[in-house]
């Protein structure tokens, strides 16, 4: 299944998401998938917090916590949920705030290795 099918057949099982997406910790997005509107740029939204997630994984890596493996952020009218995969890249769902966070989370961690291994 290709990345793209993949990320659309997430997308289609979380019920309140706007979007979903595998980017690069360069920030650039290997490939997304959106539907209905959000109200905001979804992708600039996810470009944004890109440069935080740098630094979040850069201070977890600072002060020892470990690795990195998730992160949320939640706002008066969304909710962005991030996996990271490996070294080099990151998964994100972008939800309605009522959105199914849960369902969410776990598609992101158990598609994980099926991700990786699309992008090649």
């Amino acid at each position: 299944m290709s990345l793209r099918d993949q990320l659309t057949s997430m997308l289609e099982q979380v019920e309140g998401a706007f979007a979903v997406m595998l980017m690069g910790y360069d920030c650039i997005a290997i490939d997304e998938v959106q539907r209905g509107d959000a109200g905001f740029d979804v992708q600039t939204m996810a470009v944004e917090y890109g440069t935080v997630i740098k630094e979040i994984r850069r201070t977890i890596e600072v002060v020892g916590a470990g690795e990195m493996e998730e992160i949320t952020i939640t706002t008066a009218n969304s909710r962005m949920i991030i996996r990271v995969l490996n070294d080099e890249f990151f998964a994100a769902f972008v939800l309605a705030k009522e959105g199914n966070l849960g369902k969410a989370r776990y598609l992101l961690r158990a598609k994980a290795l099926e991700l990786v291994e699309a992008v090649g």
